[in-house]
């Protein structure tokens, strides 16, 4: 299974060690079955975001800390290039940087909590899902092999 998943689930994932973000991406990391689809693009607009001085200063952490996670997620990610140029989310057109990045690197889902994405559901064989929905189906797909958070953890370590 092929997955993308937004700049908004990898900086939840990044500010919190709990919820459904950090669960994906532990679950990412964990199972060879289940590779993370990335783009330049979407690692540039995380650190771009997580490089914001009131967003640093909220959630107290370093510049190096953002290179150090975006470092760790390059390594278990394919990070593709992108070649398509859909246009398709007229509501906030810097999210059709996601879906041109999950079709050209053949993914299954996108993972996003942008309602505008969300509102898309589908785009040719591409399913668009909550962070909430997402471990829905990875449940369904893994069974018992998933182990909540609270049980264990594995990982980024901020």
């Amino acid at each position: 299974m092929r997955v993308t998943l937004d700049t908004n689930v990898l900086v939840s994932a990044f500010i919190s060690k709990y919820g459904h973000s950090a669960n994906i991406l532990d679950i990412v990391t964990t199972f060879e079955e289940i590779t993370l689809v990335l783009s330049e693009e979407i690692l540039d607009e995380f650190e771009d975001v997580m490089g914001r001085e009131e967003v640093r200063e909220r959630f107290d952490y370093s510049r190096t800390d953002v290179k150090e996670f975006t470092g760790a997620i390059r390594s278990i990610a394919k990070i593709i290039s992108v070649k398509s140029s859909f246009k398709v989310v007229e509501e906030d057109p810097k999210d059709d940087m996601v879906l041109n990045t999950a079709y050209d690197g053949n993914a299954a889902y996108i993972v996003s909590g942008d309602r505008h994405l969300q509102n898309v559901r589908k785009f040719r064989r591409i399913t668009i899902v909550s962070p909430r929905q997402f471990m829905g189906i990875i449940t369904k797909g893994f069974g018992e092999l998933i182990v909540s958070r609270e049980k264990s953890h594995v990982g980024f370590e901020r």
